[in-house]
This record gives C-alpha cells, structure tokens and sequence, in this order.
C-alpha cells in the first residue's frame, strides 16, 4: 500500500486526513509516490488542506468546522486522486517525438 503522509496541524485537518486515509485504504490504492496531506494556517482560524503528490497538487479547499463537509471533501480528493493516476497512466502509453 502506498504512503500518505500526515503534515497536518489542526483537529480539523487530522480529521480530514483520517477520513482521505479510510477511503484510500478502502478504494485498494496504492501511489509510487508519496501523498501528502499538507495544512497551512490561513486568514482569520481557518486553514488551508492541500493533497499533494509529487509536487502536484490534487486538490486544496479551506476547512471549515463540520463533519460533512470534511467526508465530501476526502471523497472529493480521492476522485481527484484516482482521475490524477489515471492521467499519468495515458501519458505514458503515448510516445513522445522531439
């Protein structure tokens, strides 16, 4: 299984993390490449959650204080995470020609 990397610094972003963690685990994925779950303070008490992989960012939101909204936004990035190893799968059936 691959690794997902916890950077992050609130109970909002663990949270976050825990849920992105319970559904890469239950979707069988498994990156090459680490993923990151990254948090950064941003205006006012709120933060800002990105998941990175490689130096590309997946997806990033400001969190807010509320269960659903967490669970919608790991659901959200798994997607985004799935569409992002999809993609990188076609690239590399292409041939590049200089």
């Amino acid at each position: 299984m691959g690794i997902v990397s916890d950077e992050t610094k609130t109970k909002f972003g663990k949270e976050f993390y825990d849920y992105f963690y319970g559904k890469y685990q239950e979707k069988k994925l498994n990156a090459r490449k680490i993923v990151k779950i990254e948090e950064e303070l941003s205006f006012g008490r709120t933060t800002r959650i990105r998941v990175v992989i490689d130096n590309d960012l997946i997806n990033e939101f400001v969190s807010r204080p509320d269960e659903d909204f967490l669970l919608y936004m790991a659901e959200d990035s798994i997607a985004k995470l799935i569409k992002y190893f999809q993609d990188v799968e076609k690239q590399k059936n292409y041939i590049t020609q200089y």
